[in-house]
This record gives structure tokens, sequence and C-alpha cells, in this order.
């Protein structure tokens, strides 16, 4: 701590060393005693905008709750269900390398989190080694905030993932159930959300071109739960990965877009970061958790 100290102090010649220790003091205090004396000095460096060179033996902590999870953490070990997997990206770098980038939504008791996957470790998902509904472990992982401003749990090239951890007792992480909407409570005001409903139409395939030449397809059914019907759109691939599909069928949709009509009626969207699943869930009357 003292190291990260005296480096704040050499670039913010504005503060004084008590300056510095009484944000160090206060960031501990409102972590719980979560942070060690190093880790708490680390993050008051990053929000003054101070680099720190990383040890070779990284400070360690206890396994951290979602809700104590803060920007600029390193080194962190997060659990949790996972709620949502979402589509691999590719992007190209300026050395014209290829890298790969893919996030999934992880919650546990105290919060929702999403955990972004980089590269290498992407690989977890192309190989459908994950899937909603198993607990993980994040280790090594870094906090950053996304560009909506929301925190993200980075997982870089020291990070591993361990699927379904032994010493982890499922019934201490909330089930994907409780992150459901139900029908009547989806309002313009969701971006996303995710549902479980009963299909009680099922209107055919509809194919298009658009301005480019290209082809596409969409496909519309009705949803029901026990709080009311909503108009579910199908785009494209996720037209073929639905598939046939009949009435009185369960489906389980995550992270589908809300799409505000006239008269303020709505519909989910289900386009590339959206997961659909048959389900044999029963249908709850139970909230999406916040």
């Amino acid at each position: 701590m003292e190291q990260i100290v005296q480096r704040i102090l050499v670039v913010r010649r504005d503060l004084t060393r008590a300056e510095v220790l009484k944000r160090i003091y206060e960031k501990k205090r409102s972590a719980e005693g979560y942070f060690l004396d190093e880790a708490a000095a680390r993050i008051v460096a990053f929000e003054l905008g101070v680099e720190t060179p990383m040890q070779e033996a990284e400070a360690s902590w206890t396994e951290l709750p979602i809700e104590k999870l803060v920007s600029g953490l390193n080194d962190v070990t997060v659990s949790g269900r996972v709620i949502a997997v979402l589509p691999v990206q590719t992007f190209s770098r300026p050395d014209l390398t290829e890298g790969k980038v893919a996030r999934l939504l992880i919650a546990d008791k105290t919060g929702a989190l999403k955990a972004v996957l980089w590269d290498d470790k992407v690989s977890i998902i192309e190989n459908e080694k994950i899937a909603p509904g198993q607990i993980i472990r994040v280790l090594h992982g870094y906090m950053r905030e996304g560009l909506d401003g929301k925190l993200e749990l980075h997982v870089g090239t020291r990070g591993e993932i361990q699927l379904s951890p032994p010493d982890l007792i499922e019934s201490e992480y909330p089930p994907i159930a409780s992150f459901l909407e139900k029908i009547s409570a989806i309002t313009n005001k969701l971006r996303k959300t995710s549902v479980l409903g009963t299909i009680q139409r099922v209107y055919p395939v509809s194919e298009f071109t658009r301005k480019n030449g290209t082809h596409g397809k969409v496909r519309r059914l009705q949803l029901q739960d026990d709080t009311g019907q909503i108009t579910v759109v199908f785009w494209n691939q996720k037209v073929d990965d639905l598939g046939e599909v009949e009435t009185g069928e369960s489906l389980r949709i995550m992270n589908a877009r809300v799409k505000k009509l006239a008269g303020g009626v709505v519909e989910l969207h289900v386009e590339k970061s959206t997961q659909i699943a048959r389900t044999t869930e029963k249908l709850r009357a139970r909230a999406r958790a916040d």
C-alpha cells in the first residue's frame, strides 16, 4: 500500500498524504472490510487517474459478492448463475489481427453483472461448454465501466472460468425464473427484457429483400403467460434457431428487445443477442429481479 500511496503523491501533487490515506480508509469502510489495504489503495489510485504497476503476487481477498464490486478492481473472484449467454463477436485490431469477444450475464443473490470474455476465453462459448442456468466462478478478472456506464467484469489473458465448482451450493444462487418479466409488466420503459410464456398462435415465415440486395426472414408468434399476451418477432437466423413450433409449447426468451408501437403497444424482438429455449418450466407469478 505504501508504494501505491507514494506513486499517487508523485503524480497528484495537489494531494497531501493525509488526504490520500483518508480516501483509502473511506474506500475500505465503504466495502465493509472486503478490501485489503492494497486493494483499497489501488481503487483510489484508479479513481485519481494514477496508474500503478501490478505486483507479481497480486493482492488477494475473499470472493466478492456482486454488489460490492467497483470499477478499478483487479484480480477479482466472483461466482454466479449464468442468466444469459450472448453471441461471440469478432473485430479487427489496429495491427490487423482478429480478436474475439463474448458476454455473459451472471447473478448472485446481491445483483447481476455482465462478464466480458476476450479472445481465447471465448472458446468456452464457441464449444458450447456453458449454458444459462449453470453456476460458474470467474477468477483473476478485472472491473471496468462499460460504454453504458454500468460495471463489467472482464476476463482476459490471466482470467479463468470454473464451470459448476463443486464447493458452491446451487440453491444459494437465484434461479433464472427470478429474472423473468411478467408480460403485463413489459412497457416501453424497458429496453431489454426476458420472459417465459406459452405459444398461443404461430404465424408463417415471411422472406424479404433488403435495399442492399441481401435476403432476410421474419416470423411472429403470440406468447402468453398468466398476466397477458405479447407479439414476439423473430429475425433472420433466430427464425432458423426457433425451428418448427406449435401452440401449447413453452418458450423462455432472454434479452429480447422491447419495441414500442402506436397506441402504447409493445412487441418483443428476438435478434442476435437474444436467447431462446423450449422449456417445460411452469409459468410462475414471479416478476423479474432488478
